[in-house]
């Protein structure tokens, strides 16, 4: 038993001096994830060396097993965050907000502020551990005018839940529109009824993706407080703006709006406006109606509520 595990120990510390991983098969995987599992440090470098593998079933093995040893292959993961090549970084950095070890927030929030081409993944990293001193960076990252990093920023302040909404609804107040979108969008998707109030106020802001998105948001986190406001946006001049209304009233159930939802149904020159308002009609009052689509054909609209 003692031969066959120096056995193992030495094909391991041949893969870390060759830069060439062992771990060829699902058998090797499971063998080096056990050695991992039990605090060998050489069996979770050889699993890092696998995630540079050119075959990606070897790179997706060599990561489960990284996720699946758990806490004894943090301090190896760790040491990664700094390597040279960037996906060992992104792997690094995804393995890490997986396994949920608190040990990771410090050296990811460096990595949020310093990372050179992977930030995103220490923003999803962050969210995956829920990790509260991270919110006020993520916020400051939605100002960034990267897509990747944004979107991801945003998931984890959801991610992060109630704990984040006191941060979001004061960034509804940032001078930067994508951080009042964003955060309009986070603050619905947490459904936290806190943030009414705050999202009413930005239903007539001057950006019209901020007061779409803030819209959109009063359908979850809003309450029968929401109703007027959102029947006013039905007369909003942004498009998307009237649409998310109707589709807020819509989930809100919001019986007052019948008369003018059907109106705008009706009248209103895009044919999306139209054929929300009929899906959220029958939403509140259980009965079909018809719209004009955009051929000019009378039909009716699928209902998405159901």
């Amino acid at each position: 038993m003692l031969r066959v595990a120096s056995l193992v120990i030495i094909a391991v510390a041949f893969a870390m001096f060759t830069g060439c991983a062992s771990v060829r098969n699902t058998a090797d995987v499971a063998k080096y994830e056990e050695l991992s599992a039990g605090g060998d440090q050489s069996a979770t470098r050889a699993l890092i060396v696998a995630l540079r593998s050119h075959d990606r079933a070897e790179r997706d093995e060599a990561y489960k097993a990284l996720i699946s040893s758990g806490s004894p292959s943090v301090p190896e993961l760790l040491k990664s965050l700094n390597d040279e090549d960037p996906d060992i970084r992104e792997y690094a950095a995804a393995a890490l907000g997986d396994i949920g070890d608190p040990r990771a927030v410090t050296p990811l929030l460096e990595m949020l502020k310093t990372e050179p081409r992977r930030r995103y993944v220490a923003a999803w990293a962050l969210g995956k551990l829920k990790a509260e001193s991270a919110i006020d960076p993520l916020i400051s990252a939605l100002a960034e005018k990267n897509d990747a990093l944004q979107k991801e920023s945003a998931r984890a302040l959801i991610a992060i839940g109630a704990p984040a909404v006191p941060a979001l609804i004061k960034a509804l107040d940032s001078s930067d529109n994508d951080v009042r979108a964003f955060s309009a969008r986070a603050l619905g998707i947490i459904e936290d009824k806190r943030a009414e109030e705050p999202l009413i106020r930005h239903i007539n802001d001057e950006n019209t993706t901020v007061a779409a998105a803030a819209a959109l948001a009063l359908g979850t986190a809003g309450t029968d407080a929401s109703v007027r406001p959102l029947i006013a946006a039905l007369n909003a001049a942004d498009m998307m703006t009237r649409v998310n209304a109707t589709i807020s009233l819509g989930t809100l159930n919001a019986k007052d709006a019948v008369e003018p939802l059907t109106a705008i149904m009706d009248k209103d020159e895009d044919p999306y406006v139209r054929e929300w308002s009929a899906r959220a009609l029958e939403n509140i009052t259980g009965n079909r109606y018809k719209y004009k689509d955009e051929h000019g054909m009378t039909v009716y609209p699928y209902n998405l509520y159901r």
